[in-house]
Parts: structure tokens; C-alpha cells; sequence
């Protein structure tokens, strides 16, 4: 039964409704009408500020409003992951985010930080960047299926180095699980001195940024096995793909991204989106984003969330099989 209570109830809801849509338009329409934040949550100077520039630099010109990065670390990017996923979803406050901030460490502490999928809207890919699985080159392995049969033959002599809980520990972790072999994992406290010891000879393993161990690769004090990736990347020509290499499904990128609060409406949404991949399709885009080992990538806000997806699924399962928790 209704009540005369429930009908003024549900005609006050009504009429504000009816109130907040011509409100709601104006502002889609009326967007951007002052500057934009893009958090960076990380620290300045990196490959991410390099993307972050350069994305602003030209959306500004784009989208007619000033786009002031304000760098934000802490806690392995969470803290500016989470300022951003706590603001307001009217397109003023973005968020670089990428694989690790929204697809790994949600998975990572007992109480997630954030939702990387449900607490903020997908605003478009950036690009993605090539890893490749070198050794030192006393290890006798040519390619990656000798390094399998080596490893399974040789349970506790291969031993590979990252920081703890980043892509490229993960990486590392599930060419393990899909090949059948043991590798031990060294933490450090960053990739630089990872790589100084596969170099020297105290760690046997790298899984890097191609960006990273190509100069030593084209020195000769790395041998790579494999591009955990669908196709062969520019950047080094001779090392086999996954398929090629006899390990297909072992696919793993870096990626960026854009991203905003949940629930931002659908007409500031798609003018970011706009924004940016006229940005990404620039003719000098793949030569800034080559600085950092990445190749632009436009899609749809959907394509995005899609990636997102799969990608958070993905990592998730391997945080879950390693039992892998930080603090």
C-alpha cells in the first residue's frame, strides 16, 4: 500500500532529479572551465613525470585549460591513487595510473588500499612497454626453453632480483608457474641494483623494461631469451616473442593510463578521451614516449576498463598463488 508520505517522498526525489539534469548537462557541456590536476604518485623525475608532461603539455592545448601535474608518492603509489579515487568525480583531479597502481596493488595488503577497477572511471589507455627475460651470459642457456630444461634440471641455481611486489617480480613469478621450474626471487629495494648483480654475475636471471637492458644486451653482458609479448618489439628485432619462444600465453607489459574518480559523467569522459588519444596520435608521440620504452596507445574509455579488467584478474591470481603480502 502506498503511503501519502511514500508518494511526497518519491515526487520530492523526482523533482530533484528533474532539478539536477539540466545542472548536470551545463556542466558536461560547460567542461573543462578551470585548470586540472593530474596526480603523478610517484616521485618526480621518473618515466612517469616524462609521460605526464607530455600528455598535459598537449591536452591543455586540446581541452583550453591549464593541466598542473602535482607529484604524490608514498606507500608504493598508493597514496596518490587513493587522494584521487576520494575526489570528486568532476573531471578537475586525473590520475597516471598504470598496471601496478590498479591491477596489482589492490591485490597486495590484506585490507586493499582501494578498488583499482570500481573506485575509478577508465579514461583511456597511454601506452604499453615491452619487458624482456635476459640472463648473465655464463648461464648456459641460448634461448628460453634451455633455460626451462636448465632450470627444472638445476632446482636451486637460478635466482632473479626486483623490489618486492612490482610487475616485474610478478612477471618473473608466473614465467615460474606456466614453465614448471624454480627460480628463487632476491627482493631489492629497486631494479638498478638488481641489474648491477645479474651483470656481475650474482644473480643469473633479469626481467626488465626493454628500455632498460637494451644497452647492455647490445654490449654483450646480457643475453636475452624472449619478449613476453604477441609480437617482436622494434627495440630488439632478433629476441623471439612468447609464441615463438614455445611459451605463448606468457604475455606481460607495462602500460599507463588515465584515470578519474568513479562515476564521472559520460560527456566530461569522453572529452578527455578525445583529448588524449588526439595526443597519443601526434606524429612526435612515439618519439617522446620511445625516451621511456613505451609505444602510444589510443582507446576508448571502455577498451581501457576492459584492459584493466583482465590485467587485475591476471595479477590478482598470482599474488593469491605466491601468498604474496607487503606491508
Amino acid at each position: 500500500m502506498t503511503t501519502a508520505k511514500g508518494l511526497t517522498r518519491r515526487a520530492s526525489l523526482g523533482l530533484l532529479g528533474a532539478l539536477a539534469t539540466p545542472w548536470l548537462a551545463r556542466a558536461q557541456s560547460d567542461y573543462p572551465n578551470r585548470i586540472i590536476k593530474l596526480i603523478v604518485p610517484y616521485a618526480a623525475g621518473g618515466s612517469s613525470d616524462v609521460v605526464a608532461r607530455f600528455i598535459a603539455e598537449r591536452m591543455r592545448d586540446r581541452l583550453g585549460q591549464p593541466i598542473v601535474i602535482e607529484n604524490r608518492p608514498g606507500a608504493g603509489a598508493i597514496v596518490g591513487s587513493q587522494f584521487v579515487a576520494k575526489s570528486a568525480s568532476d573531471g578537475y583531479t586525473l590520475l597516471l595510473g598504470g598496471v601496478s597502481t590498479h591491477a596489482v596493488n589492490p591485490h597486495l595488503r590484506k585490507l586493499a588500499p582501494y578498488d583499482g577497477t570500481n573506485d575509478f572511471t577508465s579514461l583511456g589507455l597511454i601506452g604499453t612497454g615491452p619487458l624482456v627475460v635476459s640472463v648473465n651470459p655464463g648461464v648456459p642457456a641460448n634461448n628460453l626453453q634451455e633455460l626451462i630444461a636448465y632450470g627444472k634440471a638445476n632446482p636451486t641455481k637460478l635466482a632473479y632480483g626486483s623490489a618486492t611486489g612490482v610487475i616485474l617480480h610478478l612477471a618473473g613469478e608466473l614465467l615460474k608457474n606456466m614453465a614448471g621450474f624454480e627460480m628463487l626471487h632476491v627482493p631489492y629495494s629497486g631494479n638498478g641494483p638488481a641489474l648491477t648483480d645479474v651483470l656481475g654475475g650474482r644473480l643469473q636471471v633479469m626481467v626488465d623494461a626493454v628500455s632498460n637492458s637494451a644497452p647492455y644486451i647490445a654490449d654483450g653482458k646480457l643475453r636475452p631469451l624472449v619478449v613476453p609479448s604477441r609480437h617482436r618489439t622494434p627495440l630488439l628485432p632478433d629476441v623471439p616473442s612468447s609464441a615463438e619462444a614455445g611459451l605463448p600465453n606468457y604475455q606481460v607489459e607495462t602500460w599507463f593510463a588515465l584515470y578519474g574518480p568513479a562515476a564521472m559523467p559520460d560527456g566530461v569522459v569522453a572529452k578527455i578521451n578525445s583529448a588524449l588519444n588526439a595526443v597519443l596520435q601526434e606524429p612526435d608521440a612515439v618519439g617522446q614516449f620511445a625516451k621511456v620504452g613505451l609505444d602510444p596507445r589510443a582507446t576508448s574509455p571502455a577498451q581501457a576498463a576492459a584492459l584493466l579488467k583482465t590485467e587485475s584478474d591476471k595479477w590478482g591470481d598470482v599474488v593469491r598463488r605466491i601468498g604474496l603480502q607487503v606491508e
